[in-house]
């Protein structure tokens, strides 16, 4: 089992930003929490539209944002784990895509980490370890140490954004169940 931190590329495509920026507070909702009851669409643009560059199937921007075309493809797989959060373009079909399922799936004795002075709380991973019945059969998660940063996901949702050839997805190994045997 391998899992994945989901991240977008920025060089090639152009990304989407909101018309108006979000508070610190808005930005720290999307901590696991759910918006859709509340949700207005969030009116968005380019961000460098003077590049000239192509929207890929995910330009993110503070929260992973999906084309509709990778909502097609990707949905099935991902919809209990997820609120979709209908986009306010122009251009095209986009969503916001607020994962909900935090897991607190971390195994601390095989992860490298950093602590604030407080020793408690983790400022960054150097290494992730993950307990592996926690994580098995979910395809994206957050953590409960990093609920406002990356997404993590499985194999099958990386294979169906390679398999559908979905521009835009970055994706870095962090742990692979048999890392740490």
């Amino acid at each position: 089992m391998k899992i994945w931190q989901m991240n977008f590329e920025l060089d090639c495509y152009d990304n989407l930003e909101p018309v108006h920026n979000l508070t610190v507070d808005e930005l720290q909702s999307f901590d696991g929490r759910r918006h859709l009851n509340n949700w207005t669409p969030l009116r968005v643009m380019r961000m460098e539209p003077e590049k000239g560059l192509e929207l890929s199937d995910a330009p993110g921007f503070i929260l992973p944002v999906f084309s509709r075309r990778a909502l097609d493809y990707l949905k099935p797989l991902i919809a209990p784990h997820v609120e979709v959060l209908p986009l306010s373009f122009d251009e095209g079909e986009f969503f916001a895509i607020n994962v909900i399922t935090v897991l607190d799936a971390v195994d601390y004795q095989n992860s490298v980490y950093k602590t604030f002075r407080d020793g408690k709380r983790i400022m960054s991973f150097k290494k992730y370890a993950f307990h592996e019945s926690i994580v098995a059969g979910v395809p994206i998660f957050k953590i409960s140490d990093e609920r406002v940063r990356y997404a993590f996901v499985s194999d099958e949702f990386k294979q169906i954004v390679e398999q559908n050839k979905l521009t835009g997805f970055v994706f870095r190994l962090v742990w692979e169940s048999n890392m740490a045997r």
